[in-house]
């Protein structure tokens, strides 16, 4: 800083304060600095800052799975409000292991981070959750609620999903045999929906498919094979299906297009849960149930900035789902 600083005519606290991104320095000596500084190959040492402060500019994004493209477009949102006010965000996949992720979540203790938004794993309890709130770690869980866990939490409004899947089902479409197919068996949102979506039919007078609704890993892949399974010892597809997830719902669909029973060719209504980008470019495409996972991420931005006892713009409240209808459930 001192080269940069003797080089331009400046004082070495204007160049650190440009480095530390301060509002105090003008525009113009701001270019400078940093077109000097990549000039002579200066690399702002923030691990010796971090020293100094004793704060850091990391924050974990601690998930299940990371290839998910719910996990991927929730993570977009993080980033986007973390990152316009200067935090790094640190992607850690724990595959639903439970010590993996108590690895993960002390590491960042450990590594003194800024925050952590996290997706507990399935099995996860209270306990696993203990240390990081006695490390005073500013923490958000996201979508999956843990009883007992005494830290902020944002998810969907899982009661509110299941009814509007069966409004729309049984009310749009006549469906007069319903399933929710899929979703882990632990998880907290199949539980909320299923529960909702299941009261909804009962009230309804509608018949429910036990059969059509069991557990199944949410994947695409193990929803193709679920319903492949099905459909080849001779079960009956209901009427109408609510998915977990657009992501069994690409499976559901395939496994039901390979025997002409969705979209134009069929019978069965599809619809999913979250309105993925990519789930307009399917053929069917794909009807959803809207629940804004990039927006849900910058949601979880702004409650972790608040936390952290930083100033936050915008709403800390998730958007309403909303059911985008299209082919896959006969609308288009």
């Amino acid at each position: 800083m001192i080269d940069v600083a003797t080089s331009l005519g400046l004082s070495r606290a204007t160049v650190s304060l440009v480095m530390r991104n301060s509002p105090l320095v003008s525009e113009k000596t701001r270019v400078a600095v940093l077109a000097e500084a990549e000039r002579l190959g200066y690399v702002y040492n923030q691990a010796a800052a971090n020293l100094r402060t004793q704060r850091n500019d990391l924050v974990g994004l601690v998930m299940p799975d990371v290839i998910n493209p719910f996990v991927a477009e929730v993570s977009l949102g993080v980033q986007e409000v973390l990152g316009e006010v200067g935090f790094f965000v640190m992607i850690a996949n724990t595959v639903d292991r439970l010590e993996l992720q108590a690895q993960i979540l002390r590491s960042l203790v450990e590594h003194r981070a800024a925050g952590v938004v996290t997706i507990p794993a399935l099995t996860s309890t209270a306990e696993a959750f203990v240390a990081l709130r006695r490390s005073g770690l500013p923490t958000v869980t996201l979508l999956r609620a843990i009883d007992g866990v005494d830290l902020p939490f944002v998810g969907t409004d899982e009661a509110a999903i299941g009814r509007l899947g069966a409004e729309h089902l049984i009310d749009v479409h006549g469906c007069r045999r319903v399933a929710y197919f899929g979703g882990d068996q632990l998880a907290s949102p199949r539980i909320g929906r299923l529960r909702a979506f299941r009261q909804a039919a009962t009230q309804a007078g509608v018949d429910w498919d036990d059969e059509w609704s069991e557990p199944v890993e949410a994947t695409a892949d193990a929803a193709y094979a679920r319903a492949t399974r099905l459909l080849a010892a001779g079960s009956r597809p209901p009427a109408g299906v609510l998915c977990h997830s657009d992501n069994m719902a690409y499976g559901l669909v395939r496994a039901l297009g390979d025997h002409r029973l969705v979209g134009d060719h069929g019978s069965v209504s599809v619809l999913g849960i979250d309105d993925l980008h990519q789930s307009a470019m399917w053929t069917p495409s794909i009807s959803s149930i809207a629940t804004d996972p990039v927006g849900l991420g910058r949601v979880c931005g702004r409650v972790l900035l608040a936390e952290m006892g930083l100033a936050v713009e915008g709403t800390r409240r998730p958007t309403a789902p909303e059911v985008h209808a299209r082919a896959s459930c006969g609308c288009v």
